[in-house]
């Protein structure tokens, strides 16, 4: 599994103080035009089917096994404009995104 994760993102995830019991999940789910779209949420229950997509000396980066089906070779970035702060998300293996960039198929 291979995600890859900016400089800038990673600081935002310190500075939301994600790291030690705490993660990040990542989930895909059905929604959007598209058809599915990206969950993320600080968490601390690992469970029996969760896949670590990242982890380094400060923090992880987790999925359930369905959804890491989906986010090989994603791209995780953290935007702090005014209109659309936050995290997002790309992944090349998106045959489509909506207009907007919050939905896609695969």
């Amino acid at each position: 599994m291979n995600i890859n994760i900016t400089e800038k993102a990673k600081q935002e995830l310190k500075n939301i103080e994600v790291g030690g019991e705490k993660f990040l999940r990542i989930e895909v789910v059905s929604g959007g035009c598209s058809g599915l779209t990206y969950g993320a949420g600080i968490d601390t229950d690992f469970h029996k089917d969760d896949v670590v997509l990242f982890q380094d000396n400060d923090f992880r980066v987790v999925a359930d096994m369905r959804s890491a089906l989906y986010l090989d070779g994603l791209h995780i970035d953290y935007s702090d404009d005014l209109i659309r702060s936050g995290f997002r998300f790309s992944n090349p293996r998106a045959k489509k995104s909506c207009g907007c960039g919050s939905s896609f198929s695969a």
